[in-house]
């Protein structure tokens, strides 16, 4: 009876200090670190803005379901989320990415409680350990692509619906066991394929409990359907029905029809199978510098043989709250099947490998007689993740911000603030085209109100994608008339980017950017 306390004691102190180092590996230089802003956050961040300022995106579409952002759609979750951060910081790289980076620390614990009470606390321990320094967790959650959160809140679907079922309460919680795991399904569109197999999987191991409460069963499932519905309608309209139909209109929520499908846009005639098994052969790594950085695999040390030995140590509990990180697992790797993966769209694999290899590294201890080799076991596999974590994050803090500059367009901000604060009255400003989705960069650092980008841009739809030729004074195409008819010009030029002056003033210079006052060349005399 004495010795409790004290493990507890000892077990809060270890979560505590694993939650601080989590901390410090995501906190460290943050927000600085990635330089810049990637165009996916500065289109999440955008429609926060617009979401606070008007209570539409910023198309117009009041209160979506689904942001139609560039054309093919952008999930929800994450702007809705920072709604209240933007409210109080302002639009900003700290306000737009503090949601991602809380939810990526919080996952720390959350797993240790999800293990704690659905294997052991050494599974616990090991589990919390590794996802606190499993470098795609740490680079994940250090900026604001929205489809990152998506880990989290299957994490807090999962630790909620197993709760329920197994709790002294079953016919208070049950009902509510589901709405994590309906809002998975905003926080990034592929989880359509993972929910269902999880809970599917899970209330068939459950089919007692589900029999014995079938009103508070039948319940969660309608909870699912009220805040899941909204999505799933979207879904209806837009890969089923291809129309809107008329009650859409009244409905106090939008549900925007698409000029173009992203399923079909990322997967672009790509070979699934090869692509795929490449992936995970390689140790998931897609050779994208923000998943993890050049020479680094995406989960360290954590590979299929030790997660494989999870399972099977899962499995001999026959017990489902155990074996919902399998069901999880399953699930994603349907995704395998359907999208071409990579870091960000694979990453409902990761949580469950990292969960099933800390059972596997518990089952192992537990089955070793002599608990002295186990510890030491224990010990090697801890200290080589350790290990590796820092030499990736030596290597994220040197050698990377300077590689990954190019890929987040940092210093774009100081360079388009010098380019306006160098504009001469009526003067148009050219932004480079090679900065992805330029026009939501300009828009972002702009503050601009999406009302008044609504009324004065020009904007056309080529191949499904919204393609914006100007907002007021600013152009995004080099090839635009109004620039060389101009007397003068403003550009904001990347790297060696040259424009066809008659004369050019280089106002600023950096190492990604130049902005020059050019005086354009008169049209070539025709022969």
């Amino acid at each position: 009876m004495t010795k409790r306390p004290v493990t507890l004691q000892k077990s809060t102190i270890a979560i505590t200090a694993i939650t601080v180092i989590a901390a410090i590996l995501r906190l460290w230089r943050f927000p600085d670190l990635p330089g810049g802003l990637n165009q996916d956050e500065a289109s999440a961040g955008y429609e926060t803005f617009s979401l606070l300022t008007h209570g539409t995106d910023r198309w117009g579409n009041p209160w979506p379901v689904y942001f139609p952002s560039w054309g093919s759609g952008q999930n929800v979750l994450l702007s809705y989320l920072s709604v209240p951060v933007v409210g109080l910081f302002g639009l900003s790289v700290l306000s737009v990415r503090l949601v991602p980076v809380l939810l990526g620390i919080g996952a720390v614990p959350l797993l240790y409680v999800a293990l704690r009470r659905f294997a052991d606390l050494p599974a616990a321990l090991v589990g919390a350990g590794l996802l606190a320094v499993t470098p795609w967790h740490v680079t994940a959650s250090r900026w604001a692509l929205e489809s990152n959160i998506l880990p989290f809140f299957l994490l807090a679907g999962v630790t909620t619906l197993g709760y329920a079922y197994t709790s002294s309460r079953p016919r208070t919680l049950i009902p509510f066991s589901l709405v994590l795991l309906a809002l998975a399904l905003y926080a990034y569109g592929v989880a359509i394929f993972v929910v269902p197999v999880i809970v599917g999987l899970y209330l068939c191991t459950r089919y007692r409990t589900v029999l014995k409460h079938p009103v508070p069963v039948g319940l969660s499932m309608l909870g699912f359907l009220v805040v899941g519905g909204p999505l799933l309608l979207f879904i209806l309209v837009n890969n089923v029905l291809h129309r809107s139909p008329d009650f859409i209109s009244s409905l106090p929520f939008s549900v925007p029809k698409f000029p173009s499908s992203r399923l079909d846009q990322i997967t672009n005639g790509q070979d699934l199978a090869e692509l795929n098994t490449h992936f995970v052969t390689s140790g998931f790594n897609d050779g994208y510098l923000w998943t993890v950085p050049n020479g680094f695999l995406a989960l360290g040390v954590i590979g299929i043989p030790l997660a494989a030995l999870g399972v099977h140590f899962a499995a001999r509990t026959r017990s489902p709250e155990t074996n919902l990180f399998t069901f999880w697992l399953v699930g994603a790797v349907i995704l395998l099947f359907v999208v071409p993966a990579n870091g960000n769209r694979a990453n409902a694999l990761f949580i469950p490998l990292i969960a099933l290899t800390a059972i596997g590294v518990s089952g192992l201890y537990r089955s070793m007689t002599d608990r002295k080799t186990g510890r030491a076991v224990v010990a090697v596999i801890m200290a080589t993740a350790v290990g590796y974590a820092t030499l990736f994050f030596h290597d994220y803090t040197t050698r990377h911000p300077k590689q990954i500059a190019r890929a987040f367009g940092e210093g774009f901000d100081d360079a388009l603030k010098s380019a306006d604060g160098a504009r001469n009255p009526n003067e148009p400003v050219y932004v480079s085209e090679r900065l992805p989705l330029n026009y939501m960069e300009t828009l972002f650092f702009l503050k601009a109100d999406p009302q008044d980008f609504q009324a004065n841009s020009d904007v056309k739809t080529v191949d499904g994608v919204f393609q914006v030729r100007n907002y007021r004074h600013y152009y995004f195409f080099g090839n635009e008339p109004s620039l060389d008819s101009a007397p003068s010009y403003l550009a904001v030029l990347r790297g060696d980017e040259q424009r066809r002056c008659a004369r050019a003033e280089t106002l600023t210079r950096q190492e990604q950017w130049t902005v020059v006052r050019c005086v354009p060349a008169p049209p070539a005399l025709q022969p």
